[in-house]
């Protein structure tokens, strides 16, 4: 798989956002990385100095009963899901076929944060 995409960059997207995640009463988990290098399955790791060559990041976020979780991917795709907790789930898989770069991934993550207005 190509690198598309710098992760190390879109964490920082993520980080930045925390504080208002925080403010909206929104629950974030801490960033997660997954190392190409390790056996399959791939074991998350939640510090990048423990990841040699990283193919992937998520975050997942939570305010009540809702959920939603980003999985970017160094190959310029994401996974994107939420649920209200009642009937509304969206997955989707922004950027496959017209890759993401850090600034449409950062649209993605503000995407998501409205979701869960």
């Amino acid at each position: 798989m190509d690198n598309v995409v710098d992760l190390d960059a879109a964490v920082r997207e993520i980080d930045r956002r925390r504080g208002v995640w925080q403010g909206l009463g929104i629950a974030a988990g801490e960033t997660t990385w997954r190392d190409r290098g390790e056996e399959w399955p791939h074991p998350f790791k939640t510090g990048r100095a423990a990841v040699v060559d990283a193919d992937s990041i998520g975050v997942e976020l939570a305010k009540g009963p809702q959920r939603g979780s980003i999985v970017l991917f160094t190959g310029g795709w994401a996974d994107f899901a939420y649920g209200d907790g009642d009937d509304l789930l969206v997955q989707e898989a922004p950027g496959w076929g017209d890759p993401l770069d850090v600034g449409k991934f950062a649209g993605e993550l503000d995407r998501l944060t409205k979701l869960f207005a």
